[in-house]
């Protein structure tokens, strides 16, 4: 049985509109204030900067909670800014460690 009147196809839902629309609005407001996107998920609602930049708005405070994540060579950090998780990576130099005598 075929259809006789055509539907519209309507791929978003109307929370994933408002997530994409939110998620799009940081990311502009980001790019205003000269942050560059590394990395752009908007599936996982994840923005990656470099470490300069997120220390930048850390800051400033413009971010909220400050999560850092160990890992063998760097520490990802990650933080939310206007309901976005900002991520960047911050390389483990050898002066980051103390001598214990």
């Amino acid at each position: 049985m075929a259809a006789t009147e055509q539907r519209p196809l309507r791929v978003l839902t109307t929370a994933l509109a408002t997530s994409l629309r939110d998620f799009n609005a940081a990311a502009r407001h980001l790019q205003a204030k000269g942050v560059r996107l590394l990395q752009i998920k908007p599936t996982e609602n994840c923005l990656q900067i470099s470490p300069e930049d997120g220390e930048r708005l850390v800051r400033e405070r413009l971010t909220e909670g400050y999560q850092r994540h160990a890992s063998a060579g760097s520490d990802r950090i990650t933080v939310l800014f206007e309901g976005v998780t900002l991520e960047w990576r911050k390389p483990i130099s050898y002066r980051d460690f103390q001598t214990i005598h």
